[in-house]
C-alpha cells in the first residue's frame, strides 16, 4: 500500500454477502473501490450506500464471469487505466455453486459454468490486472474453503484447484503478496446454497469476517 495515497482495491462478487460487507468496511477506511458484480442494479444500490456513509464513489462494472471471454477482461483493464495507474489489491470473492451432487450426476454445462466463475475468471482477471498490480506491488487474495468436500459437485474441485493457482501466482510473481483467505462458516447466500435448510445460529457474523479480511487486504 502507498503510505499516503488511498489504496485502490478491486473486489469481485461485490454485492454478495461477504463482498458487500467488505466493500462497505473498506470504503469507511478511505479505500477507492472498483466493484464487480453480475447485476447493475445491485451494484448501484451498493454504491449509493457507500456514498451515503461518506465513502468515495466507487467505479462499477457489471460483468458475468460465466459468459465472459478473454477480451472482456482486457476491456476492463482499459477501463481501469482511465482511472488509476495502480491496483493495490485484487480480492476474488465471486463464486458459483450448483446444487450439491456427486460428480457422476453433474451436468457438463454446470461443470463448465462453475469452472469459469470459480477458476477461470480469477486467472483471466489476475492476468489482465497484472501490470497495475505489479505497479503497486499489490496484494492478490483468493478465497479458500476449509473443507471442499465430496458431493459438492464442481465447487469442491474449483476450490482445491484455486489454491494451486494462488501458489503458482505467488511463486511466479514474487513482487506480489498472494494469499488464500479461508473464512469461517458465515450466514451468506452461498452458505445457504451449500447447506440448504441449515440454521445460521452459531455462524460467525459476516461483518466480523469482513473486518478480518480487510486487515489482510490493507496491512
Amino acid at each position: 500500500m502507498h503510505p499516503t495515497l488511498p489504496p485502490f482495491i478491486l473486489i469481485t462478487g461485490a454485492t454478495g454477502g461477504l463482498g458487500r460487507a467488505l466493500s462497505l468496511e473498506a470504503a469507511r477506511r478511505g479505500a477507492r473501490l472498483i466493484l464487480l458484480g453480475r447485476k447493475p442494479e445491485a451494484l448501484m444500490a451498493l454504491a449509493d450506500e457507500i456514498v451515503a456513509q461518506g465513502g468515495a464513489e466507487p467505479l462499477l462494472h457489471a460483468m458475468d464471469f460465466a459468459g465472459a471471454q478473454a477480451e472482456d477482461y482486457l476491456m476492463l483493464l482499459q477501463l481501469l487505466r482511465q482511472h488509476t495507474d495502480r491496483l493495490d489489491a485484487l480480492v476474488h470473492l465471486a463464486a458459483d455453486i450448483a446444487a450439491p451432487a456427486p460428480l457422476a450426476h453433474v451436468d457438463p454445462s454446470v461443470w463448465n459454468r462453475v469452472m469459469r466463475v470459480n477458476l477461470t475468471a480469477p486467472f483471466l482477471l489476475t492476468r489482465a490486472c497484472l501490470p497495475l498490480l505489479c505497479a503497486a506491488q499489490g496484494k492478490l487474495i483468493f478465497i479458500g474453503d476449509h473443507n471442499p468436500a465430496s458431493y459438492l459437485g464442481t465447487y469442491g474441485v474449483t476450490k482445491a484447484a484455486l489454491k494451486q493457482q494462488a501458489k503458482q501466482w505467488a511463486d511466479e510473481q514474487p513482487q506480489l503478496q498472494v494469499e488464500v483467505f479461508t473464512p469461517p462458516a458465515m450466514p451468506t447466500p452461498l452458505y445457504a446454497r451449500i447447506f440448504p435448510g441449515h440454521s445460521p445460529e452459531g455462524l460467525v457474523p459476516v461483518s466480523e469476517v469482513a473486518q478480518e479480511l480487510l486487515k489482510r487486504v490493507m496491512s
